[in-house]
């Protein structure tokens, strides 16, 4: 078990930790590491094919304009089937952008997921600076597949870095009010303490 917490046993006070309690060092949102890459792959992946669509479907109806604006209907059955073929040239856009963008954003959240998981395995607990860290290395690859100029990819960095802190701040929020603060807090409070 400890090999799969990545914890010695032992908590700050060198008491031993139940393997329940050592494995809940590792939980987010109430949720196992690789519970929770699952679950970030399938919540990104369906925000993405809702995004996807949304865009897909407007671009694809703006493209069929365009390619019909020099040669309109003139008569009603003419209009009828001019929005008919559009309509199905936007719901085919609307399916191609979905999944398109599904396996985009799926695809970045379960990195993120991973590399949060990684960092807190080699912390031994879920702790802020994971998912900043993974914030981070999201965004830096994102801005290198993306080929971004290096002034958009500068500040993808720092929205990567504050959004992963933010993420990682609630979470230990949570954490401390649920009375399992992580180890940075504990060190926080009993050096205040002590003086």
């Amino acid at each position: 078990m400890q090999a799969r917490t990545g914890g010695s046993g032992a908590n700050n006070d060198g008491r031993s930790e139940s393997p329940a309690r050592q494995a809940s060092r590792l939980q987010r949102a109430r949720l196992e590491p690789i519970d929770r890459l699952a679950v970030m792959a399938v919540v990104g992946g369906m925000a993405g094919a809702v995004c996807g669509g949304v865009l897909g479907g407007r671009q694809a109806g703006r493209a069929y304009l365009a390619s019909r604006a020099h040669r309109l209907p003139t008569t009603v059955a003419g209009w009828f089937f001019y929005h008919k073929w559009k309509n199905y040239r936007v719901v085919l856009g609307a399916m191609r952008g979905a999944a398109v963008y599904a396996a985009r954003l799926g695809a970045c959240a379960l990195a993120f997921a991973a590399i949060e998981a990684a960092a807190d395995r080699a912390a031994g607990e879920a702790q802020a600076a994971s998912s900043a860290l993974a914030g981070l290395a999201t965004a830096t690859g994102v801005s290198l597949l993306a080929r971004l100029p290096r002034s958009s990819a500068r500040r993808a960095r720092h929205a990567g870095l504050a959004v992963g802190l933010a993420v990682g701040v609630l979470q230990d929020a949570a954490h401390v009010a649920a009375g399992r603060p992580p180890a940075y807090v504990a060190w926080i409070n009993r050096t205040i303490n002590n003086k």
